[in-house]
């Protein structure tokens, strides 16, 4: 026999060495290798490719750029809507969007404002957008805030800290390419009853825009100590507030994350800047500081009353995050209620004429549709609620159901999708029903 080289030994060791780790790997059930219901962003092997963008994004944002924007914010202050300073502001960021050779963009918008501010309103958001590069990653992603402020202070943290945000998210990603568009946009006339979002989304969902998800900052940059964060969800979008943590603890940001629910449900248009997004059917995530401001509406907010650092934090988390939503191939599914359509009157199932912003009516029977996105893998069922009570399933898409039930006044529908892997989502809508002959048998 002829005998065997040290070489050639140690390379016949190593071959069984490896076909033995192969084979024990194999071994484990599926589910231990990679369990199906994990959180789309994987926080235990995530991309080598993504990672170092996004510790290049988180690179780019520093006190310096930070400071940049803020001093130039605040030095437009107060920004009341339709004042000149707001229309400052509007200048100054459009500029910036214009260097960051984003596609840019007005919006103006004229609305009359809320009890407070009872007057008609003429102003304008200012959008810039980050083309993404896949055609088939079509949902866009959305991340806001408000530019205008109150007649008593310059706004420094309401909301200049998440204009800077914005600003400094743009500035970073805007070095990079991604699957998905993003949109950054600057919102005026939130102080006065939401107003430049609700020209926004209106046009939006006119458009049948496809939005994954909306995020919104509205006060991020206010800090005594506790150095936490809270980032707050709608009933599906969850899964884009852990991403939220996970950037966190992954690059050592050094915040506490705390999540928190957005409800959809009668929520009577409060909160910031989301608010209209959710009539609408789409998915929103808030973020804002946890430690309570004291100065904000008052001369005292003003750039004293900002913790450069903190907001250097938050910016970053919600940039990181950005960009892994912009790079995701997957998404969990997401239904919506698409007809009847918001803001219109239906008689017999036909649309006959707008009614106003926000309001559904519907004479006599109608079809009630809903249309999921971003599936993946099939779905098993879609359920209908009528005020809570379940009143129908259907299985077979496109998911529809007859309403055709004895009513009259305000009714809330609520459409439940399942998908193979158990995953499910849900959208809800108040439509005022107007029908005094009909039963469902």
């Amino acid at each position: 026999m002829k005998k065997l080289s040290v070489n050639t030994l140690k390379t016949i060791i190593v071959f069984f060495i490896i076909v033995s780790l192969s084979s024990s790997a194999s071994a484990f059930p599926l589910s231990q290798q990679k369990d199906k219901n994990n959180s789309i962003f994987d926080t235990q092997n995530p991309d080598k490719a993504g990672d170092q963008k996004i510790t290049d994004i988180l690179s780019l944002i520093d006190e310096n750029l930070i400071l940049e924007y803020l001093q130039n914010i605040v030095g437009l202050g107060p920004r009341m809507t339709g004042s000149y300073g707001c229309e400052k502001a509007a200048q100054y960021i459009h500029e910036q969007f214009t260097d960051m050779q984003l596609t840019t963009r007005y919006q103006n918008w004229t609305s009359w404002g809320n009890r407070y501010y009872n007057h008609l309103y003429s102003s304008q958001n200012v959008e810039g957008i980050l083309p993404g590069t896949d055609p088939a990653a079509d949902a866009a992603i959305i991340f806001n805030a408000h530019y205008d402020g109150i007649g008593r202070g310059p706004g420094a943290n309401d909301d200049g800290s998440g204009t800077v945000a914005v600003l400094a998210a743009a500035y970073a990603l805007s070095h990079f390419d991604f699957k998905r568009s993003v949109r950054f946009v600057t919102f005026s006339g939130e102080e006065i009853g939401l107003a430049g979002s609700r020209a926004y989304a209106k046009e939006a969902y006119e458009r049948n825009d496809s939005i994954l998800v909306e995020i919104n900052a509205d006060m991020i940059g206010h800090d005594i100590g506790s150095r936490t964060m809270r980032v707050t969800a709608t009933e599906d979008a969850g899964w884009v507030a852990d991403i939220f943590q996970t950037i966190n603890n992954n690059y050592s940001i050094g915040l506490t994350v705390n999540h928190g629910t957005i409800n959809r449900v009668r929520h009577n248009m409060g909160g910031s800047d989301y608010a209209p997004f959710l009539v609408y059917g789409w998915e929103s995530v808030a973020c804002w500081e946890s430690d309570p401001d004291l100065n904000f509406h008052s001369p005292r907010d003003d750039f004293s009353n900002v913790n450069i650092s903190y907001l250097v934090n938050t910016t970053r988390i919600i940039a990181a995050t950005l960009a892994s939503l912009a790079d995701l191939s997957e998404t969990p599914p997401q239904v919506r209620i698409t007809s009847p359509r918001v803001g219109f009157l239906y008689n017999a199932g036909m649309r006959k004429r707008e009614i106003g912003e926000f309001k559904t009516t519907v004479i006599n029977d109608i079809w009630i549709w809903a249309e999921v996105n971003y599936a993946t893998v099939p779905i098993e069922r879609a359920e209908f609620y009528y005020n809570g009570k379940l009143v129908f399933t259907d299985t077979e898409a496109p998911f529809k159901w007859q309403f055709n039930k004895l009513s009259l006044g305000k009714q809330e529908i609520t459409v439940t999708v399942y998908d193979q892997l158990g995953r499910n989502s849900s959208d809800w809508r108040e439509i005022r029903f107007i029908n005094i002959f009909k039963r469902i048998k």
